[in-house]
């Protein structure tokens, strides 16, 4: 496995800043070494930076397939991401998410993945960096290949089907004659029913994609999301492999300003109503007003755009009664005669790498019943 040294990047300077880990670096930006500033600013404001001639989406960008996979570099950020909720041949829940992340910093190119299992207890997260100038990254659209040191996703062709390859582990290719260790692993098949050659096979969020993310200013995002993907595959976890089969949601993301100075952070749903629809509901946190957005995707491949004046959504929990993150929701849409209660399964599952983030899976009832995923940020004050 080859991970980037901080001492290799030259323009980060040298002495103790070199001590920061590569990707706090990347997303905050440090451009000093002063020890001595009381008020750090949160890695997860860098998301508001603009330094840097950095194109910005625009609803007149029309979103074509197979290229919207690729790799948008004239945009400063972008991801591709997983979230899977899976079951065991005993028939116990896990999930698991895999994405990998662009950043721009002047004209060089930063790629870091995540990734993460667990389980209703435990919690297991790794993490690789790369840069196409080191060799250990490819990208490719035509068949859809991600690839980071030994962490792969290999599509036979646009994006899906696929295989889809991480965890913590060694691979015996990369260290001949020593034995393998493992911790976890994940191994997925990828299929969905929808043509995902196309643009029918992808609901674009927003107007065609483009996602407005502020009530008044000018920040946004092109966006789509594909919900509808079967898995099946292996696991390696609790010391042994097992099958496992599920629904995985893909998203796809880019920009170059992805929150406003008033704007504190997000909580984003991702939830399977049933069999036929999933839900998406998005909340950028304000200290000043709230944005809320949402879908209701169905699988005839038509989408539902919700506003912020269709979506209900409320805390159930006080982060100040135990935990750093809320663990229970309400969300309504009346016109959708959704009325759900969300509970989180792990409050384990959080992401430290750089900007800390819970990610996990989730369980609902209410109207309706199901599993789904939540991801919030910007608890960790």
């Amino acid at each position: 496995m080859s991970y980037l040294a901080i001492n290799q990047i030259n323009f980060f300077g040298t002495g103790k800043c070199n001590k920061f880990s590569l990707l706090l670096v990347i997303w905050s930006l440090v451009s000093g070494c002063n020890e001595n500033i009381e008020d750090k600013r949160s890695p997860l404001k860098s998301l508001g930076d603009t330094a840097g001639n950095y194109e910005k989406p625009s609803k007149n960008n029309v979103i074509d397939f197979p290229d919207a996979h690729a790799p948008k570099k004239s945009f400063q950020q972008e991801w591709w991401y997983l979230t899977a909720n899976l079951t065991t041949e005993d028939g116990d829940g896990l999930a698991t998410q895999w994405t990998l992340f662009r950043r721009s910093v002047e004209d060089k190119h930063w790629y870091f993945a995540h990734a993460a299992l667990a389980d209703a207890n435990e919690h297991q997260s790794a993490f690789r960096s790369a840069r196409e100038e080191l060799g250990n990254l490819v990208i490719n659209t035509e068949p859809f290949t991600a690839k980071i040191d030994d962490w792969q996703w290999q599509s036979s062709k646009a994006l899906l089907p696929a295989t889809l390859r991480y965890g913590d582990f060694i691979a015996l290719d990369d260290f001949e004659g020593q034995e393998q260790t493992s911790k976890w692993q994940v191994k997925l098949n990828l299929t969905t029913e929808l043509d995902a050659t196309s643009s029918r096979g992808y609901f674009l969020q927003g107007q065609q994609g483009f996602s407005q993310k502020h009530h008044k200013l000018d920040i946004s995002s092109h966006y789509y999301s594909q919900p509808f993907i079967n898995v099946s595959g292996e696991v390696y976890w609790q010391s042994k492999w097992q099958k496992v089969i599920g629904k995985a949601w893909f998203d796809r993301e880019w920009g170059s300003q992805m929150l406003a100075d008033d704007q504190e952070g997000w909580d984003w749903f991702s939830l399977r109503l049933n069999e036929y629809t999933a839900l998406m509901v998005y909340r950028i946190r304000s200290n000043e007003k709230d944005y809320l957005y949402g879908s209701v995707m169905r699988r005839d491949g038509s989408i539902k755009t919700l506003s912020s004046s269709d979506i209900v959504l409320q805390n159930n929990s006080s982060i100040a009664s135990g935990g750093r993150y809320p663990d229970s929701f309400t969300i309504k849409i009346a016109q959708e005669s959704i009325d759900i209660d969300v509970n989180v399964i792990n409050k384990k599952q959080i992401m430290r790498f750089g900007i800390e983030y819970f990610e996990g899976m989730v369980t609902f009832q209410g109207s309706h019943q199901g599993q789904g995923f939540l991801e919030m940020t910007g608890y960790e004050k």
